[in-house]
């Protein structure tokens, strides 16, 4: 049913059709004919830009902690017993079990005993907390950087969407504009058409008498319109018989 209703080019076959033709009115009606594909034949389409797919970003892998230690601008004192070696001695097996006061005073004795102060201690603890706060600070930073590029994308793309979008809602909006001006110039043919009709019966009705053989003709004012010129002619052929 497609292929009947429209061509190959998907437009209305619009061909002429009965005394369209012959005669003269043939090249008339191919040029109007062509001049109504032009009219409905759709417009060209907006060019998409042509980019490339887009790849994701895959966020960045985060170096090891001792990585971050050795990175610092400030790195941990080199001691031998460090914040780490306390911290494997408190898990100790030998420990298990006991309360954190023994546990407290047996670090203290060992530490004591390997000549380390508890204060260079404290200090591994301190320089390992800056280090992991200022990569922590530099990561942030990179997230937010990322993230501040991605909305400005974001908004340049959704700017062009909404452009994209008016776009072709203009397209529409002027479409549906166009059938209306044509279902307005179809209503005042019609219009035309029954003025045209009535003065055409109106003439019809001078040639044909009332009255035919002392029988009065129906008054002919409650039929179609179309059919009051036919009805007509045909009582006037009658009469002429």
């Amino acid at each position: 049913m497609f292929d009947t209703w429209f061509g190959k080019n998907g437009t209305a076959d619009l061909s002429p059709s009965g005394s369209d033709r012959s005669g003269n009115g043939n090249g008339r009606s191919t040029e109007h004919n062509d001049s109504v594909k032009r009219l409905i034949s759709p417009g060209p389409v907006a060019d998409w830009p042509d980019r490339p797919v887009r790849k994701p970003n895959i966020p960045p892998n985060p170096p090891s902690f001792e990585q971050i230690y050795q990175t610092a601008a400030v790195k941990p004192p080199k001691i031998a017993y460090g914040i780490h070696k306390v911290a494997e001695m408190g898990n100790s097996a030998h420990l298990a079990g006991m309360s954190p006061t023994f546990k407290r005073k047996a670090l203290l004795m060992a530490l004591e005993a390997a000549g380390t102060d508890v204060g260079e201690v404290l200090n591994d603890v301190v320089a390992r907390q800056r280090a992991l706060k200022e990569y922590e600070e530099s990561y942030l930073e990179k997230v937010s950087q990322f993230e501040a590029v991605q909305m400005e994308q974001n908004r340049l793309q959704k700017a062009e969407l909404d452009r994209i979008t008016s776009q072709f809602k203009s397209r529409m909006d002027a479409g549906m504009e166009e059938v209306e001006r044509w279902h307005d110039g179809f209503r005042e043919w019609q219009k035309n058409k029954q003025q045209e009709l009535q003065r055409l019966t109106d003439a019809a009705g001078l040639c044909v008498s009332h009255e035919k053989g002392g029988i009065a003709i129906e008054d002919e004012e409650e039929e179609e319109s179309d059919g009051k010129v036919m009805t007509i002619a045909q009582r006037a052929g009658g009469a002429g018989r």
